[in-house]
């Protein structure tokens, strides 16, 4: 079985607000889903900003409403043709030179501050 992959896409807004500045604010979850699934051919999305608050809190209402699927073992699906994967990014200075890393998490609520 063949997979397509994008583990480290950024997300502008969620819930009407900034998320990151870098990011273009059509960067959200719904546009997101569509994108991979309509244009890209992606089957498996990592979402790095799934740290901050208004994405959590928009992830988890999508989940609420069972828009996204909680899988059993990690990962959220949307209608079974997309598999996305929290993840946040972690960066660091240090006198070495700095550190650029992605940490991803199975399930939300590992991700819940």
């Amino acid at each position: 079985m063949e997979f397509f992959a994008d583990l480290h896409v950024h997300i502008g807004s969620a819930k009407g607000r900034p998320v990151k500045i870098t990011a273009s604010r059509r960067l959200n979850i719904i546009n997101i889903i569509k994108t991979c699934i309509e244009e890209k051919g992606i089957n498996i999305v990592g979402i790095i900003d799934c740290a901050s608050r208004p994405v959590i809190e928009e992830i988890q209402e999508y989940i609420d409403k069972s828009h996204l699927i909680e899988l059993e073992n990690g990962g959220l699906s949307y209608q079974g043709k997309l598999t996305i994967i929290l993840g946040a990014e972690v960066e660091t200075t240090e006198q070495e030179g700095a550190a650029h890393s992605l940490a991803f998490f199975p399930y939300i609520n590992q991700i819940k501050i």
